[in-house]
């Protein structure tokens, strides 16, 4: 008799404080957001908790969804007025039906995201009374829930980043630059700029640019690859792909000093190994009895690769801050140009040499395979 009347208690407790919400009130309120409303200020660049006296004219109201604690739950959705739209984390979700419960299954929005948190946006109506938000459990089967994929409405808004000043300073910096090479070393610019020189199999390897790969002036345009490449490590960090483990030897934060300090750290790291490089294959091709071709090969890489890096990274940089979205998975795409543009390199160091001096294809290839082939690979596992 005891223990009856205590599980009936139990159930009397439950059904009075446990309230139901959502459609028809089919579901057992978990959590109510409406003390967790969050405006974007900007005055400080970020968000900040929702006060009725400050923020009344605001028609955005942002909420911070821990969806990896809360699986299994559904968020519930209402709005009053018409025009009102969901948001996720920064992208159009869809139109919210007014006076009609939204739901939306956690699961699902985690295996969307795979992240452990989100922050949900309900644009339109000033009044935060008109908008209602909660974490509630199905109290029965026959309620269907929206379930997120990727083929619904992506319109990803022009927010502000500071990427983007810095990499207009950047790219002005590297314009300066630029102008002063093609002014000041007219012919080597003009040679490395040129995409026919490149596949020409069949040159002077006593050229000015050739026979001193360390002068001055090569120096020059070293740097400005350096500083290219370095720029484009910063585009891809902006869409967070650290390469080499980057993340380990930079500075944290997005502010515009944070920013340069870090551009002039990989400047200077890819620097050191495009000298490093000229050294290594120096020793490699005494080794292999081929001291005479190691001016003409760095020649040919420094030439390639300030081609290819110059217009790869314009290319990106377009790409970047004005017409991809900003959770494309660039990671899948960027490195196939990478790879060809490397196999493409490899042929042509092959035919250059090969044209240059009487020698073994097998030779040869050892040799290139020692110094070309083996730093790719290397470098694509640990760039990975």
């Amino acid at each position: 008799m005891k223990k009856g009347l205590y599980i009936l208690f139990l159930l009397i407790s439950f059904n009075s404080f446990a309230g139901t919400v959502g459609p028809n009130g089919g579901y057992y309120l978990v959590h109510d957001y409406h003390d967790d409303w969050q405006v974007y200020n900007d005055r400080h660049k970020a968000y900040v908790p929702y006060i009725a006296e400050q923020h009344l004219n605001y028609p955005s109201h942002t909420v911070f969804c821990d969806i990896e604690s809360n699986r299994g739950y559904n968020l519930l959705i209402h709005a009053q007025k018409e025009d009102n739209f969901l948001f996720i984390n920064g992208s159009l979700r869809q139109k919210i039906p007014v006076n009609q419960w939204l739901v939306l299954n956690i699961d699902s929005l985690y295996k969307v995201y795979e992240q452990p948190q989100i922050y949900i946006t309900l644009y339109g109506s000033p009044n935060i009374d008109d908008k209602k938000m909660y974490l509630g459990y199905k109290r029965q089967l026959n309620q269907k829930t929206i379930v997120l994929d990727q083929s619904t409405i992506k319109a990803q808004p022009r927010t502000p980043t500071p990427y983007k000043n810095y990499f207009v300073l950047v790219s002005v910096f590297i314009l300066v630059i630029f102008t002063y090479l093609s002014n000041s070393y007219v012919r080597a610019f003009e040679r490395y700029y040129n995409i026919r020189d490149l596949f020409n199999t069949l040159l002077r390897d006593q050229t000015f640019l050739i026979s001193k790969p360390l002068s001055r002036m090569n120096i020059m345009f070293i740097v400005m690859l350096a500083m290219i490449i370095s720029f484009l490590c910063m585009l891809l960090q902006s869409k967070g792909i650290y390469l080499f483990g980057a993340r380990a030897f930079l500075q944290e934060g997005e502010t515009l000093g944070v920013l340069a300090s870090n551009y002039f750290r990989i400047c200077l790291a890819v620097f050191m190994a495009l000298i490093f490089k000229y050294f290594f294959i120096s020793l490699i091709g005494q080794l292999f009895n081929l001291e005479k071709v190691v001016d003409l090969h760095y020649f040919k890489i420094i030439q390639s690769s300030i081609i290819f890096f110059t217009f790869f990274s314009l290319a990106l940089l377009i790409l970047f801050l004005e017409y991809f979205p900003i959770d494309l998975d660039w990671a899948s795409y960027l490195f196939t140009p990478v790879i060809l543009f490397y196999l493409i390199r490899f042929l042509i160091l092959y035919f250059t040499i090969n044209r240059s001096i009487p020698i073994q294809s097998l030779y040869l290839i050892s040799y290139l395979c020692i110094v070309e082939l083996l730093p790719i690979i290397l470098g694509i596992r640990f760039a990975i």
